[in-house]
């Protein structure tokens, strides 16, 4: 019962999580045909370019349409942010995609780099290998065939006796006398107590 929502409706979106946190502008997966081409600043990105919903942007491309450009844009210049600092507009997201030729059927992260313009960033394509991967790591299979034993050819032998002895013998021969004429003793001990009873 503690699990039930009451005087509301449930939410029906998954509120979305960071991905990154340095710097990262997504140009969202198109999942089905006519579906938005939608733009997220991450809240790093939001921090760098000192943008905050309902702020506009500015997306400025060289001759060759190989290198992008943005900024946060004064008075009506540029896109307007919504609330949640996304943007949509399908002639910049199609245009980037067909420059770069990027598979718009995944998610496009760019990251920022400062240029010799103050507040102007250039965006560059994450490589698989910038992007933190987050995957099961395979450890290879056992089979029935392996052979799992220990290689016990590597370890030292055990002298006769064990280890302990080994040490009681390096050590004064005068003790060694003392310990067996103790031991000598007690067994002599025991069996005058088993004559007595």
């Amino acid at each position: 019962m503690q699990d039930l929502i009451w005087d509301a409706v449930p939410a029906q979106r998954k509120r979305k999580e960071e991905n990154f946190t340095f710097p990262v502008l997504t140009m969202s997966a198109l999942l089905k045909a006519g579906g938005g081409r939608k733009f997220t600043f991450n809240k790093a990105s939001q921090s760098l370019l000192d943008i905050e919903g309902e702020d506009r942007v500015s997306f400025g491309f060289s001759a060759d349409g190989n290198h992008i450009f943005i900024r946060k844009a004064a008075d009506k210049a540029g896109f307007a942010l919504t609330k949640t600092c996304t943007l949509s507009d399908k002639r910049t997201f199609e245009f980037i995609a067909k420059r770069l030729g990027l598979n718009t059927e995944v998610e496009n992260n760019f990251t920022f780099t400062a240029v010799e313009y103050p507040g102007v960033f250039e965006l560059t394509l994450m490589t698989a290998t910038e992007a933190p991967v987050f995957s099961n790591t395979q450890l290879g299979e056992i089979s029935d065939e392996q052979d799992l034993s220990a290689d016990l050819d590597s370890l030292p032998e055990v002298p006769e006796g064990g280890a302990l002895y080994t040490m009681m013998t390096n050590e004064d021969e005068v003790e060694d006398a003392v310990v067996v004429e103790a031991l000598d003793e007690e067994s002599t001990e025991d069996s005058s107590n088993e004559d007595i009873w």
